[in-house]
């Protein structure tokens, strides 16, 4: 595990959305939440799409229609930093308790991120700006605490084999 880190506090949430693995809505296996381009903000309802390849279960985000007036209120409501999927709201593959809290990541690569930043012992921010919505300035101090850094990892590896 490296020592220090210096990019953690640049990386946003929003970069590791590209393919979720979350838990099958029908027979509760590993599916994926395929979200198209929607990292680089090339984002089209038609590319949101749940996969499972165990049962066969798939579906497509559905696309909000039009609004009729000014009043009326339309959209699909988009939830990130929760272990749900941002689009269907489905349970996220990796999560685990740890220590009455919940430890999860939308993939293995938010795995990995979160594993560099947790197990280095020096968090630089090198970025241009302080950057408030970063995942190292967002992550709770329950997860940063270097009194729980061990067990956190280790935790993090049996996500990693699940």
């Amino acid at each position: 595990m490296e020592q220090r880190t210096k990019n953690t506090y640049g990386v946003q949430i929003y970069e590791f959305v590209k393919d979720i693995l979350v838990v099958c809505p029908k027979c509760e296996g590993q599916a994926v939440v395929h979200s198209g381009d929607f990292h680089t903000l090339k984002f089209a309802h038609t590319d949101v799409k749940v996969v499972c390849s165990h049962c066969g279960f798939n579906k497509l985000m559905e696309r909000v229609s039009p609004r009729k007036d000014d009043k009326q209120k339309r959209g699909n409501v988009l939830i990130f930093g929760a272990p749900i999927d941002p689009f269907f709201h489905l349970p996220v593959w990796l999560c685990t308790e740890f220590d009455g809290e919940q430890l999860w990541a939308y993939n293995l690569e938010h795995l990995d991120f979160l594993a560099a930043h947790i197990g280095a012992k020096l968090r630089e921010r090198n970025v241009l700006k302080f950057n408030v919505k970063s995942i190292g300035a967002r992550l709770p101090r329950w997860m940063t605490s270097a009194h729980n850094r061990e067990a956190i990892l280790k935790a993090i590896e049996k996500l990693k084999s699940k």
